[in-house]
């Protein structure tokens, strides 16, 4: 009895309160499941597998909001960039600085992995990031 009387009087705090229960934050936003460190298992550009020409790539999102790319190639050496992220129910959105302006990137997000398509030199970029 004392639970249903405990329930009742949250769900009297909630209705009271002004939350609206569709507003509220969902588990998978609280517990962040896709925060974590992916590597990149396909690169291509214009078809052309362009992998090997890593060392590697790596994608780390934070539960804090913020990402990492980081990137060793084969020629030139190592490098990084930083921004922030947001996940949407199958998309994530990067927004990064771009000489000075805030820049976004919506990119699909399904199957637990990061699925990064754009146009590079006009020609199709190709990435596919996963963990583990």
């Amino acid at each position: 009895m004392k639970k249903i009387f405990c329930t009742l009087g949250l769900l009297c705090v909630l209705l009271f309160a002004g939350c609206d229960v569709e507003e509220m934050s969902s588990l998978r936003d609280i517990s962040r499941p896709y925060a974590g460190e992916y590597k990149c298992q396909k690169l291509s550009l214009g078809g052309e597998d362009m992998l090997s020409r890593f060392d590697y790539l790596k994608l780390d999102l934070r539960a804090s909001g913020d990402f990492t790319l980081k990137y060793a190639d084969t020629e030139e050496g190592k490098g990084e960039y930083s921004g922030k992220y947001e996940m949407k129910e199958d998309a994530i959105i990067f927004r990064a600085d771009a000489g000075g302006e805030e820049k976004s990137y919506p990119f699909r997000y399904e199957k637990g992995a990061v699925i990064i398509e754009l146009p590079f030199g006009g020609k199709l970029l190709l990435a596919e990031f996963r963990t583990g």
